[in-house]
């Protein structure tokens, strides 16, 4: 029976090899296509790719399953606490834009002067009167804002625009998903940003989930394995529709 057990262990599908395997793929097309760009310019640029993009919404218009596997993925991420870079992968804001330098906002509210200003390595400052934040990530905002001793209407003037910025280049993917449940009520017009916003938030998971698999970040287990597994089953479906030339 000792080996019969081991044999019954290797029988199952290794999707971390078969996402793996995809992914070589799909960063052969990347290279080919974008030689001179690093890794990360290379995941922005392609949500940009017209080709690709119409080939995703044809799938999700018309493959068999394919719309499932994305609901599935959906569904386990949230479970799995797969990390990259340190923070959990979940669907709830997904960048489907780029973060700009810019300032925000350089007026006066209510007698008191405000300086808001999106900086570079994604985070933000901000000063209100003679109270300045440190530079923080969008995340930790509500932190920051904590900690800032302004009042709560100042609070809340900062955080509506930095939160409007961070909107416009984000998404909640998993709302956005939900709407494949019912995509034969939407328009073709409904259908095309949908398909476009799923196709850039699709982009920047398997980017996240590449980082945490190829990093050595995953902490191997069932739900883990079923994440791989759809990504996988995503993945090779898009490649398939990419042309060789």
């Amino acid at each position: 029976m000792h080996k019969f057990r081991i044999y019954k262990e290797m029988i199952d599908i290794d999707y971390y090899v078969y996402f793996s395997k995809a992914y070589f793929a799909y960063n052969a097309y990347l290279k080919a296509k974008y030689p001179q760009l690093t890794d990360l310019d290379k995941n922005k640029k392609m949500k940009e790719d017209l080709v690709v993009r119409n080939k995703f919404r044809d799938l999700i218009k018309n493959a068999k399953h394919f719309k499932d596997d994305i609901i599935s993925l959906r569904d386990i991420i949230g479970q799995s606490a797969i990390t990259n870079n340190g923070d959990i992968i979940n669907l709830d804001n997904v960048k489907i834009g780029e973060h700009q330098i810019i300032i925000l906002f350089n007026d006066q509210y209510n007698g008191i002067q405000y300086f808001i200003k999106a900086i570079d390595a994604e985070k933000f400052t901000f000063t209100v009167g003679s109270k300045q934040s440190n530079s923080f990530l969008f995340e930790n905002l509500e932190t920051e804002l904590a900690s800032s001793k302004i009042s709560v209407p100042q609070q809340s003037k900062v955080r509506s625009i930095i939160t409007e910025h961070v909107q416009s280049y984000t998404i909640n993917l998993s709302s956005e998903i939900e709407k494949l449940k019912n995509l034969n009520s939407l328009n073709p017009s409904e259908i095309n940003e949908l398909s476009e916003k799923l196709f850039k938030g699709f982009v920047e998971i398997i980017y996240k989930l590449r980082n945490a698999l190829f990093h050595s970040e995953v902490e191997p287990n069932r739900d883990v394995m079923r994440v791989y597994k759809f990504a996988y089953f995503i993945l090779r479906k898009v490649i398939k529709e990419i042309p060789n030339n």
